[in-house]
């Protein structure tokens, strides 16, 4: 039995009192269906991995560096 055989089955096993609620439902599903869905951003991560082991120290130095220099200005 297919997906669609077997929703068929289950939409005629509805009573008829809630059958209007499963109409909605299917609307519902089908109408988010249509939606056009935003594109997905792709952060590109691996860059930030591949400079210098200790780029925390790294970042010490240059920030001392910077704190000299304005010093001497």
């Amino acid at each position: 039995m297919t997906v669609r055989d077997e929703a068929h089955r289950l939409l005629d096993e509805v009573p008829e009192e809630r059958l209007a609620d499963a109409v909605d439902l299917l609307q519902k599903l089908w109408a988010d269906a249509t939606k056009p869905q935003p594109s997905r951003r792709r952060f590109r991560t691996t860059a930030a991995f591949d400079d210098e082991p200790d780029l925390g120290a790294r970042a010490k130095e240059i920030v001392r560096e910077g704190w000299d220099g304005r010093r001497t200005a």
